[in-house]
Protein backbone atom coordinates (compact mmCIF):
# COMPACT_ATOMS: atom_id res chain seq x y z
CA UNK A 1 0.00 0.00 0.00
CA UNK A 2 3.04 2.29 1.01
CA UNK A 3 4.22 2.28 -2.85
CA UNK A 4 0.57 2.91 -4.02
CA UNK A 5 0.66 5.64 -1.65
CA UNK A 6 3.73 7.67 -3.50
CA UNK A 7 2.45 7.15 -6.80
CA UNK A 8 -0.81 8.73 -6.05
CA UNK A 9 1.22 11.29 -4.03
CA UNK A 10 3.00 12.34 -7.31
CA UNK A 11 -0.48 12.79 -9.32
CA UNK A 12 -1.57 14.39 -6.24
CA UNK A 13 1.23 17.08 -5.65
CA UNK A 14 1.11 18.06 -9.21
CA UNK A 15 -3.12 18.79 -9.06
CA UNK A 16 -2.34 21.30 -6.29
CA UNK A 17 -3.76 24.29 -7.24
CA UNK A 18 -1.15 26.78 -6.64
CA UNK A 19 1.44 28.00 -9.48
CA UNK A 20 4.43 28.19 -7.03
CA UNK A 21 6.79 25.04 -7.08
CA UNK A 22 8.57 24.39 -3.70
CA UNK A 23 11.69 24.75 -5.43
CA UNK A 24 10.93 28.53 -5.74
CA UNK A 25 9.42 28.95 -2.61
CA UNK A 26 10.97 28.76 0.68
CA UNK A 27 12.81 25.70 1.01
CA UNK A 28 14.70 27.06 3.87
CA UNK A 29 11.27 26.04 5.39
CA UNK A 30 12.12 22.55 5.71
CA UNK A 31 15.54 21.69 4.83
CA UNK A 32 17.44 25.29 5.96
CA UNK A 33 18.57 26.07 2.77
CA UNK A 34 17.39 26.77 -0.69
CA UNK A 35 18.39 23.24 -2.43
CA UNK A 36 19.75 22.80 -6.30
CA UNK A 37 17.63 21.60 -9.13
CA UNK A 38 17.55 17.51 -8.47
CA UNK A 39 19.01 17.36 -5.33
CA UNK A 40 17.85 14.84 -2.87
CA UNK A 41 16.92 16.18 0.39
CA UNK A 42 14.73 14.95 3.71
CA UNK A 43 14.38 16.13 7.34
CA UNK A 44 12.62 15.10 10.17
CA UNK A 45 10.63 16.60 13.26
CA UNK A 46 9.02 15.14 15.86
CA UNK A 47 7.46 15.48 19.21
CA UNK A 48 6.27 13.44 22.04
CA UNK A 49 4.55 15.19 24.75
CA UNK A 50 4.64 14.13 28.03
CA UNK A 51 2.28 13.53 31.35
CA UNK A 52 2.54 17.25 32.21
CA UNK A 53 1.48 18.82 28.92
CA UNK A 54 -0.75 16.32 28.07
CA UNK A 55 -2.31 17.49 31.47
CA UNK A 56 -2.29 21.08 30.86
CA UNK A 57 -4.06 20.53 27.48
CA UNK A 58 -6.92 18.33 28.28
CA UNK A 59 -8.27 18.65 24.76
CA UNK A 60 -5.46 17.45 23.27
CA UNK A 61 -5.60 13.98 21.47
CA UNK A 62 -2.20 13.68 20.15
CA UNK A 63 0.65 12.16 22.11
CA UNK A 64 2.93 11.92 19.50
CA UNK A 65 3.98 13.11 16.20
CA UNK A 66 6.41 13.00 13.44
CA UNK A 67 6.95 14.62 10.40
CA UNK A 68 9.25 13.02 7.54
CA UNK A 69 9.73 15.96 4.93
CA UNK A 70 11.61 14.76 1.63
CA UNK A 71 12.24 15.94 -1.78
CA UNK A 72 13.38 12.86 -4.21
CA UNK A 73 15.65 13.43 -7.07
CA UNK A 74 13.53 13.20 -10.07
CA UNK A 75 13.03 16.17 -12.25
CA UNK A 76 10.80 18.17 -11.48
CA UNK A 77 10.38 16.96 -8.15
CA UNK A 78 8.36 18.64 -5.03
CA UNK A 79 8.85 17.63 -1.75
CA UNK A 80 6.23 14.99 -0.22
CA UNK A 81 5.74 14.97 3.43
CA UNK A 82 4.75 11.90 5.48
CA UNK A 83 2.83 12.29 8.75
CA UNK A 84 2.13 10.07 11.72
CA UNK A 85 0.16 10.54 14.89
CA UNK A 86 -0.46 8.60 18.01
CA UNK A 87 -4.04 9.53 19.98
CA UNK A 88 -4.09 8.77 23.59
CA UNK A 89 -5.60 5.69 24.30
CA UNK A 90 -4.98 3.93 20.79
CA UNK A 91 -1.97 1.90 20.16
CA UNK A 92 -2.42 1.97 16.30
CA UNK A 93 -0.20 4.96 14.62
CA UNK A 94 -2.44 7.25 12.19
CA UNK A 95 -0.32 7.38 9.02
CA UNK A 96 -0.96 9.52 6.21
CA UNK A 97 0.86 11.49 3.00
CA UNK A 98 0.61 14.88 1.21
CA UNK A 99 2.11 17.99 -0.57
CA UNK A 100 3.03 21.44 0.48
CA UNK A 101 3.33 24.69 -1.22
CA UNK A 102 4.57 27.95 -0.65
CA UNK A 103 1.78 30.78 0.21
CA UNK A 104 2.15 33.31 -2.31
CA UNK A 105 2.42 36.69 -0.35
CA UNK A 106 3.45 35.09 3.21
CA UNK A 107 7.05 34.42 4.22
CA UNK A 108 8.10 30.96 5.73
CA UNK A 109 4.14 29.01 5.80
CA UNK A 110 3.73 26.44 3.21
CA UNK A 111 -0.01 25.46 2.81
CA UNK A 112 -0.07 22.03 2.63
CA UNK A 113 -3.02 19.26 1.72
CA UNK A 114 -3.62 15.17 2.39
CA UNK A 115 -3.94 13.22 -0.73
CA UNK A 116 -7.17 12.75 -2.04
CA UNK A 117 -9.05 15.10 -0.47
CA UNK A 118 -7.74 14.22 3.28
CA UNK A 119 -7.99 17.59 4.75
CA UNK A 120 -5.37 21.04 4.73
CA UNK A 121 -2.94 22.04 7.19
CA UNK A 122 -0.15 24.33 6.97
CA UNK A 123 3.25 24.45 8.60
CA UNK A 124 6.00 27.21 9.39
CA UNK A 125 8.81 27.83 11.30
CA UNK A 126 9.69 29.66 14.24
CA UNK A 127 13.04 31.47 14.98
CA UNK A 128 13.94 28.69 17.92
CA UNK A 129 13.72 26.10 14.42
CA UNK A 130 10.32 24.79 15.71
CA UNK A 131 8.27 23.72 13.63
CA UNK A 132 4.20 24.75 14.15
CA UNK A 133 1.57 22.58 12.30
CA UNK A 134 -1.53 23.93 11.90
CA UNK A 135 -4.70 21.77 11.61
CA UNK A 136 -8.11 23.58 11.41
CA UNK A 137 -10.45 20.87 11.13
CA UNK A 138 -8.27 17.17 11.50
CA UNK A 139 -7.15 15.25 9.09
CA UNK A 140 -8.30 11.68 7.18
CA UNK A 141 -7.81 9.56 3.97
CA UNK A 142 -9.38 10.31 0.79
CA UNK A 143 -12.25 12.29 1.74
CA UNK A 144 -12.42 10.54 5.01
CA UNK A 145 -12.65 6.65 3.50
CA UNK A 146 -9.86 5.97 5.55
CA UNK A 147 -10.95 6.92 8.82
CA UNK A 148 -8.87 7.32 12.32
CA UNK A 149 -8.08 3.94 13.80
CA UNK A 150 -11.00 3.30 16.30
CA UNK A 151 -11.20 5.49 19.30
CA UNK A 152 -8.75 8.09 17.68
CA UNK A 153 -9.51 11.76 17.27
CA UNK A 154 -8.50 15.50 16.83
CA UNK A 155 -9.05 17.43 19.98
CA UNK A 156 -9.54 21.13 19.74
CA UNK A 157 -6.41 21.62 21.17
CA UNK A 158 -4.79 19.60 18.76
CA UNK A 159 -5.25 22.68 15.95
CA UNK A 160 -1.79 24.17 16.59
CA UNK A 161 1.18 21.10 17.27
CA UNK A 162 4.64 22.49 17.93
CA UNK A 163 7.62 19.78 16.73
CA UNK A 164 11.57 20.21 16.74
CA UNK A 165 14.02 18.89 14.35
CA UNK A 166 14.63 15.62 14.87
CA UNK A 167 17.59 12.83 13.68
CA UNK A 168 16.49 11.53 10.23
CA UNK A 169 16.64 8.30 12.01
CA UNK A 170 13.57 9.33 14.11
CA UNK A 171 11.64 8.89 10.84
CA UNK A 172 13.30 6.18 9.49
CA UNK A 173 9.70 4.01 9.21
CA UNK A 174 8.35 6.90 7.56
CA UNK A 175 10.28 6.42 4.45
CA UNK A 176 7.28 4.61 2.39
CA UNK A 177 9.00 4.30 -1.05
CA UNK A 178 11.38 1.53 -1.26
CA UNK A 179 13.20 3.12 -3.81
CA UNK A 180 14.18 6.24 -2.32
CA UNK A 181 14.60 5.15 1.36
CA UNK A 182 18.90 4.24 0.51
CA UNK A 183 19.15 7.60 -1.25
CA UNK A 184 17.65 9.52 2.05
CA UNK A 185 19.38 7.44 4.55
CA UNK A 186 22.40 8.22 2.50
CA UNK A 187 22.26 11.84 1.98
CA UNK A 188 22.52 12.45 5.80
CA UNK A 189 19.98 14.90 5.60
CA UNK A 190 18.13 15.69 9.11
Amino acid sequence: MKTAIGSVLVMFVAALPAPVFAADGDETLLYGRQLQRGEIASTCFARRYDKAHLGSHPHQNVTEMRILSYRPDWPQAESIINLEFRFRGVSEAFQLSGGCRPVAGKAKVLDCAVECDGGLFSIRREVSGALMVDIPAGLALCDGDEALPAGARFGSDDRRLRLGVAEIATCRDLIWDDEIRPKLLQSGSR
